[in-house]
């Protein structure tokens, strides 16, 4: 695993290809870093129809970690076209390598780390830590790798040394709703060579609100999941339909309808992500948040049985299950009867 992924940065989603091309754009129109944003909202505009929800959460200003899923190879450009302030991201110094390109990915905020060797890993976290020392907008992918399967993934702990001893900072979590199915997922089984549907696609961008630098990685990615049921309930937009198995097990509600399912596994290359767990019921759906509370209704962490609790955009107030469950640090949910069996 590379010291990126692990961190679960924005370098693992930046193609070379896709960053010359658009820093070459840049150079064309690009004075002022700050004109990066409405450049790439009017370049975007050609093919996604762009919406924001709940922005008046994002701090303008001061230090801002924004940790947001992670859907398409364009989701860095879809979230620093969203900002309303300037976004720094690390990204793989491999990809910078290209003449011209380089100077202007600086300028446009990129910070180079190295992907691999005995110094990378320390490089990035110092470099995350000195652009948010500095008061600057970092934005992470904590998922560290695409979906292959639609469904919100696990939230690695690198976001947790990156601010450690840095409670001042604001986690912005963010959501990018209905990217999944559009031509740079990987849906279908591929990412591109795929038949565009319509001329253009709505996406909405939501932002939740923020959340304490010392909250965990879990708790972060709850905080997403909550900003994907807003986007979904704010601009009526309906999730894309997912390639679930139906043979594998899954959460329905008689009154909120589908709640969590469960995919294939991935495992090609260098690249495994898990659909399914053993006696889990899944993860949550896209516009699903799910989370396990105790006898007073605060909500518990990874491995805790509790309540289950569900929201969704037809009722966004948090509704119990009437089910004693379990979440894992993954996201998978488990009853509290197979969460037992799972650990004998």
């Amino acid at each position: 695993m590379t010291t990126l992924r692990a961190l679960g940065s924005i370098a693992a989603a930046v193609p070379a290809a896709g960053l010359a091309v658009f820093s070459l754009m840049f150079a064309l129109a690009v004075l002022r870093p700050r004109s990066v944003g409405p450049l790439l909202r009017l370049i975007l505009s050609v093919r996604y129809r762009l919406a924001l929800v709940g922005l008046d959460h994002l701090p303008r200003s001061g230090p801002v970690l924004l940790a947001a899923n992670h859907v398409t190879w364009i989701d860095g450009f879809l979230l620093v076209a969203a900002c309303p302030r300037q976004a720094r991201s690390l990204v793989n110094a491999d990809y910078l390598r290209i003449p011209l390109v380089d100077r202007l990915a600086r300028r446009l905020g990129v910070i180079p780390v190295p992907a691999a060797g005995p110094r990378a890993q320390r490089l990035a976290i110092e470099a995350a830590r000195a652009a948010l020392d500095r008061g600057e907008l970092l934005l992470i992918f904590p998922e560290a790798q695409m979906t292959r399967n639609g469904l919100l993934g696990t939230f690695h702990r690198g976001l947790e040394v990156i601010l450690e001893h840095r409670a001042e900072v604001a986690i912005a979590p963010v959501y990018l709703h209905n990217l999944w199915g559009s031509n740079f997922s990987f849906s279908g089984g591929r990412f591109l060579w795929k038949f565009p549907r319509g001329l253009r696609r709505d996406v909405v961008v939501s932002f939740g609100p923020t959340l304490p630098g010392n909250s965990t990685a879990f708790e972060v990615r709850g905080a997403v999941l909550d900003a994907g049921v807003d986007a979904v309930a704010l601009s009526g937009v309906t999730p894309a339909r997912l390639e679930l198995d139906p043979r594998l097990p899954s959460l329905v509600d008689s009154a909120l309808g589908a709640l969590a399912g469960s995919t294939d596994d991935f495992d090609r290359r260098d690249v495994v992500h898990h659909g399914q767990k053993q006696g889990s019921l899944g993860r949550a759906l896209p516009g699903v948040a799910l989370r396990v509370v105790d006898d007073a209704g605060i909500p518990l962490g990874p491995g805790r049985v509790g309540a289950l609790q569900a929201r969704t955009p037809r009722v966004p107030d948090w509704t119990d299950l009437q089910i004693r469950g379990v979440v894992d640090r993954d996201g998978f949910v488990f009853t509290a009867a197979e969460s037992l069996r799972a650990r004998e």
